[in-house]
């Protein structure tokens, strides 16, 4: 489920021209990874509650906190990070289908290790998985 959920943000993602997007369980090496911009998405935590169940379908609620890490080009500046996010990232996320969203936090720091800008956006998400149940 919670591939599902982080597959689904980096394809809304793709599909509103924001490219390139990893999950955070690629393994795939940073040094590896798109010299200009690039984005992350994680989940920092996940909480699924009480399914609610029909005769052959089961409903289950979920709550998760996801982190989208958009990582600039070297020697690029906090303000075009933040303007470079709001026209491209925040309309992506507003789009989520099947999914309440809502943005909670945005930071932004310098990653000395890769002398680049991290931001990142903390967006609380709900939503609810359909399973359709099988007979024994």
């Amino acid at each position: 489920m919670i591939d599902g959920i982080i597959k689904e943000i980096i394809k809304n993602l793709s599909d509103n021209g924001v490219t390139p997007v990893y999950s955070a369980f690629d393994a795939v090496a940073i040094d590896r990874k798109n010299r200009g911009f690039f984005t992350v998405v994680n989940i920092g935590s996940f909480e699924l509650q009480t399914p609610i169940y029909s005769e052959f379908t089961a409903f289950v609620p979920y709550r998760a906190d996801i982190d989208i890490i958009v990582t600039a080009p070297e020697n690029y500046r906090m303000e075009k990070l933040y303007e470079y996010f709001s026209d491209n990232i925040q309309p992506a996320v507003m789009e989520f289908s099947g999914m309440n969203c809502s943005l909670r936090k945005i930071s932004i720091k310098h990653d000395s290790n890769i002398n680049r800008f991290t931001l990142t956006a903390r967006l609380s998400v709900s939503g609810i998985n359909k399973f359709e149940r099988k007979s024994e």
